[in-house]
């Protein structure tokens, strides 16, 4: 079954733009094949101007669906015969970030930057580092590598400052996780807990382990592995501060194991990470939840309730409290004696949608003076039979007191996760990262690693930044090379690298194929400055003319200088507006283009003057957006905020009697 003639022109797939290239393939029942399923070869096609189709590619193709290296999901896709669009933009927008610099993983296979996390001055040049997990490399061994912050910031000088590659088997996982636990070896360095999932002990294999790293002689000094099979104790690894007042960080360490198994959180004591030996003679709590996958991710290092005592929050993404691997998060506090006790449980009530597979908290975004709670859920159907994804940002102080609601942000995949094929698995990774816009509240990084431009195509990924103090996205969408996979990880905000006053951010592709197959990648972006620019088409008016949107100035919100918004070639004596939002779109409207996607917001009527009596083309609207920044009317409208905005106005001749203008999208200046 194929698109019904004219269903193009319907206004029911509103990305069926002027422009747009599409790659296309029939999918239908194979009764008699394993999978099921058919899949034809594929039509490439260009919407007018029209050019040549061209076909590619073979009979078969394999849906890619890896979420932070899981295997496939079995789970059905569609279900009748339907014809699948994939669409690339010839040109697409322009997105708000910088690329600053790009580090690929040291070898094929080496999933460099599946751990990553900012640390102090390594070698006192002034900027902060990387320390980066690379469990992949040498047939899985794994390694630890320190990225030199002065190297991210100018393409000089040494690139990797020190590594560990401590003797291991293959398929150990070295690397998969880190924490810094402040010092433990008493030489003032801090030191580093790295993760060992894949651990094996006589008899048992992947019982797990994690090891301590010494930041001074960067030698791993111990070995603490687990003692059941599966378990993979070290998949997680959070610190949460001196808990109990002897010294040394309390730390945080999820044993996920399979959903059959006694899967476990547990805490260890400070001071106790240089022991070598068997976790079981070590003084320990567990938090046992059967069937869970509890500690799959940890976030440590806060106080919710205020009674003096950390907390972690601990994913457990295979819950089915709340349907089918619904998933959850706990909040667990240790005491000053290092035991665990329950403090809260949020459950998903969305079956399948692995809520709890990412977790991080480190900032106030709801204004109450508690830490707030990030956490992904890459499954999440949003009404469909894919895997599209969300996060959702939890309120920390209303979650320990369990007075709802809880959810502070909501946050789905936007125009580049169209939510209605494809499985991108949006929150596979989430970052409480610091400051990126200055206002002084930290924001929200989101992964989609499998964003895919093309069906059945090696995944690009994507990334999408919030402001924490509204939930507003800036700066668009970061999508990455093909095969990147970018967004399965994530460093967050390191440091102000190029004196522009604001912090750039590390993002971390560790499946990509950028230096080798799933060699991984980090990435670097700055937010600012970015020019505004002028995308999709304008509506000709009754008169033949083209409404035209122009900008002068620069959007801002401390500037006293206007940034303004016009548009010519309008019909004279009319009334007009601007209407904004945070997401662009290419639909087809009243015999226009609409280029903005709802919820719109506008701005007040103006009037395009121009000649005094009879009908021509020489309105103008000109509306000062810096006034309406400053003006507080709109809270959205923060530095780092991404604007997309049209001219609407009145055209009695027209059959829709109204007028549209092309579009502009700018990023507001800090």
């Amino acid at each position: 079954m194929g698109l019904a003639p004219g269903e193009g022109q319907s206004g029911l797939y509103p990305t069926l733009v002027a422009g747009a290239e599409v790659d296309c393939q029939h999918w239908g029942r194979d009764g008699q094949s394993p999978s099921g399923t058919s899949l034809s070869n594929s039509l490439r096609f260009l919407i007018h101007p029209r050019r040549a189709p061209s076909r590619f590619g073979s009979r078969r193709a394999r849906l890619f669906d890896l979420v932070s290296g899981h295997p496939p999901s079995k789970g059905p896709v569609m279900r009748n015969f339907l014809s699948l669009c994939a669409l690339c933009l010839v040109a697409p927008l322009a997105r708000g970030q910088t690329l600053v610099r790009a580090v690929n993983g040291p070898a094929a296979n080496a999933m460099y930057g599946k751990a990553c996390l900012v640390v102090s001055d390594q070698n006192a040049d002034g900027y902060k580092d990387l320390v980066v997990g690379s469990p992949g490399y040498n047939s899985q061994r794994g390694a630890v590598y320190c990225l030199s912050g002065a190297y991210i910031a100018f393409g000089t000088g040494t690139q990797t400052l020190w590594s560990v590659t401590p003797a291991a088997n293959p398929g150990d996982l070295f690397g998969y996780a880190i924490a810094n636990v402040g010092d433990n070896t008493g030489d003032g360095v801090d030191d580093f807990l790295v993760g060992q999932p894949g651990y094996d002990i006589s008899g048992s294999n992947d019982v797990g382990a994690v090891r301590l790293v010494s930041g001074a002689s960067h030698l791993a000094v111990s070995l603490i592995h687990g003692v059941v099979t599966g378990y993979a104790f070290g998949t997680a690894i959070a610190a949460c501060g001196n808990a109990d007042g002897f010294g040394g960080f309390e730390v945080g360490v999820g044993a996920p194991g399979p959903l059959s198994t006694d899967n476990r959180f547990y805490v260890l004591q400070g001071g106790s990470h240089d022991f070598t030996g068997s976790l079981s003679t070590l003084p320990t709590d567990s938090f046992v939840a059967s069937g869970t996958e509890i500690g799959a991710s940890i976030a440590g290092g806060f106080d919710l309730d205020g009674d003096g005592h950390p907390e972690f929050v601990v994913g457990a993404p295979g819950d089915s409290g709340g349907g089918s691997q619904a998933g959850a998060v706990v909040v667990l506090e240790v005491s000053s004696l290092d035991q665990l006790s329950l403090v809260a449980v949020y459950t998903s009530a969305i079956a399948g949608e692995r809520f709890g597979t990412s977790v991080d908290a480190a900032h106030d975004y709801d204004g109450d003076g508690v830490v707030d709670i990030v956490v992904g859920a890459p499954n999440s159907p949003h009404g469909t039979g894919s895997q599209v994804g969300r996060a959702v940002v939890l309120s920390g102080a209303r979650l320990v007191a369990q007075t709802p609601p809880y959810e502070i942000y909501d946050l789905y995949a936007g125009a580049y996760g169209s939510p209605f094929l494809f499985s991108f698995h949006y929150g596979a990774a989430v970052r409480a990262s610091g400051d990126l816009n200055n206002d002084g509240v930290g924001d929200i990084l989101v992964g989609a690693p499998d964003y895919y431009a093309t069906f059945a195509q090696p995944g690009k990924g994507y990334v999408t930044v919030y402001s924490g103090a509204t939930g507003t996205q800036l700066c668009g969408y970061l999508v990455g090379a093909t095969q990147d996979r970018l967004g399965g990880n994530f460093a967050g905000a390191i440091d102000d690298l190029d004196g522009d006053g604001f912090k750039e951010f590390v993002v971390a592709g560790p499946l990509s194929d950028a230096g080798g197959t799933d060699s991984g990648v980090l990435k670097c972006y700055r937010l600012f400055p970015v020019a505004p620019g002028t995308y999709c088409t304008p509506k000709v008016n009754s008169l033949g003319c083209s409404p035209s949107i122009n900008f002068s100035g620069t959007a801002d919100v401390n500037s006293s200088t206007p940034f303004l918004i016009g548009c010519t070639n309008q019909i004279n004596q009319k009334a007009g507006i601007v209407f904004y939002s945070h997401e662009p779109i290419s639909a087809a409207f009243q015999g226009g283009f609409l280029c903005v996607k709802a919820p719109h917001k506008r701005t007040p009527l103006q009037n395009s003057g121009g000649s005094a009596t009879g009908s021509d083309c020489t309105g103008t609207f000109s509306f000062d957006f810096n006034a309406r920044i400053q003006s507080g009317v709109d809270p959205t409208l923060v530095a780092g905020a991404e604007i997309y905005c049209q001219y609407w106005s009145r055209d009695g001749q027209s059959a829709s009697s109204t007028s549209l203008s092309n579009a502009l999208r700018f990023l507001i200046q800090p």
